[in-house]
């Protein structure tokens, strides 16, 4: 299967489009791909080293590329085994002739023939791998449980500035994270983000001490937790867990069936917060690396 040039993505011209286009596979096909979680990537388009890159047909974006710093991702909106396999073959084309030495994608263990042919292109399997756990929703779900003198309110509630700082607090454990407001921005921009859907938690005397971002899809009715964070003050007091549970309950609210969240097999804690809040591993995607 051959395939033409793509063009740059433009945000004000595709991004919806895309969204619906993820949205109606993640609906109808099972992809594992949510188009919350991928809302949240694409903040990463104001970075030098991500490119999204878009094939039109007419009116219609026929297919998508995402490349962060070589970590591809690949949609057509045809999407077929095929088609993936044409737009991983530009991408290795693309890259070798920008002077990347490798290439990575993912495939999930539930696509046999998929990972068949990453392996026969030289492909090998990586030590990286996520597992996507679910929280069905059948039913109102269990309160979520606070200290004494803590409360949860929304980002509806509270200050831009202030739930930078503590995300930028969160996500500066190892290195600093690199969350400004022009990321932010990006991320408040998006299609299918609501102010209401993000669950922060207040310590006593107003301080921002968790808060995560949940996604709903209309289509699939499932709702994505992108991403998740407490602030080094104010952890091992089960601050995430009751976020989580909080998701739950406005899922629930909203009429969704199902929440889900990607977990890392190397992230215990993460595993662990996620599991104690009723999520189960459903189905487990891996990386393929190749050198090019």
């Amino acid at each position: 299967m051959s395939i033409g040039e793509p063009r740059p993505f433009d945000r004000g011209r595709d991004l919806e489009r895309i969204v619906r286009l993820m949205s109606d596979a993640h609906a109808l096909r099972g992809d594992y791909l949510h188009p919350g979680g991928m809302q949240w990537w694409f903040r990463r388009t104001a970075k030098d080293t991500f490119r999204l890159l878009v094939w039109d047909n007419g009116e219609d974006i026929s297919a998508w590329l995402m490349d962060d710093a070589g970590y591809v991702v690949v949609r057509a909106a045809r999407d077929n085994l095929a088609s993936r396999l044409a737009l991983v073959a530009w991408a290795e084309r693309d890259l070798r002739a920008r002077g990347a030495s490798s290439i990575e994608v993912s495939a999930g263990d539930d696509e046999p023939a998929l990972i068949e042919a990453l392996l026969g292109r030289g492909y090998a399997r990586g030590e990286t791998a996520g597992d996507l756990l679910v929280y069905d929703i059948d039913g109102r779900p269990p309160e979520p449980e606070l200290p004494e003198g803590f409360r949860l309110v929304t980002l509806a509630d509270l200050g831009d500035d202030d739930y930078i700082a503590l995300h930028r607090a969160a996500w500066s454990t190892v290195k600093p994270s690199e969350y400004d407001r022009q990321l932010h921005d990006l991320v408040t921009s998006s299609p299918d983000f609501r102010r209401d859907m993000v669950p922060v938690v207040l310590a006593p005397g107003g301080m921002p001490a968790a808060y995560c971002i949940a996604w709903l899809d209309a289509a699939s009715l499932q709702v994505e937790i992108e991403p998740l964070g407490t602030h080094p003050d104010y952890r091992e007091r089960g601050l995430g867990r009751a976020t989580v549970r909080d998701v739950h309950r406005l899922a629930y609210e909203c009429g969704a069936r199902s929440v889900m969240v990607w977990g890392s097999h190397d992230n215990v804690a993460a595993r662990k917060l996620y599991t104690s809040a009723g999520m189960t591993p459903r189905r487990t995607v891996r990386e393929y690396r190749r050198t090019l």
